[in-house]
């Protein structure tokens, strides 16, 4: 009787690497060193920590800003990480926008993408182990011998108890600020994720 212990627990490693926090991919390092001038905006968050629509249109006008920099990208230096400003802080500060609050819009969008993958995972393992469960039931009422019905109801019982657990922790709600802010994100779905393809795509460099 082969398990059905190794699909499903692919799937199963797939949404816990998607529960971590999520990387906010790789900066585009530019030659412009920071300076204690450039470092001194302030921006003070709102205390509800949500975003408005002006915030994320003007981070997604930087984003597209950086994506039409980069497809005219020559080779350059490589630089010291510790030194260099991103492209997309570079960006903002050649618009004049506060960097401070960039960064922070930035952090909620990630913020609210986390919480969205996360909860498309769940589900997706969710539907994933209930078909599974389905399957086992209905070998186990077609097992022929004592030993395979034993072998299907401990994989059925290992099943179930992980089934449960996504559905305990699905049931768990975002804070009231990432439910809102995924909401406002909403309408931009499509060209955050260009942009973010955009700059995780590798830059010509040279050593």
């Amino acid at each position: 009787m082969r398990s059905l212990l190794p699909c499903v627990a692919a799937v199963l490693a797939t949404v816990c690497a998607g529960c971590g926090p999520k990387d906010a991919g790789p900066g585009i390092p530019t030659s412009a060193p920071l300076s204690r001038a450039e470092t001194r905006d302030v921006y003070r968050p709102p205390a509800d920590g949500r975003v408005t629509v002006a915030q994320v249109e003007t981070y997604l006008s930087i984003l597209d800003r950086v994506r039409l920099d980069l497809r005219g990208a020559r080779p350059t230096p490589a630089g010291d990480p510790l030194t260099t400003v991103p492209a997309d802080v570079a960006a903002a500060r050649g618009r004049g926008v506060n960097v401070e609050e960039f960064l922070w819009v930035k952090e909620r969008v990630l913020e609210a993408d986390a919480a969205a993958m996360t909860a498309r995972l769940n589900a997706s393992a969710l539907a994933m182990l209930e078909k599974t469960l389905s399957d086992l039931k209905a070998r186990a009422s077609d097992a022929a011998d004592e030993g395979s019905r034993k072998l299907l109801a401990e994989q059925t019982t290992q099943f179930e108890g992980e089934a449960e657990r996504i559905r305990r922790e699905s049931k768990v709600r975002e804070p009231d600020s990432v439910r809102a802010n995924m909401k406002t994100l909403e309408p931009f779905r499509a060209r955050l994720a260009a942009a973010q393809e955009a700059l995780e795509k590798p830059t010509p460099r040279t050593l």
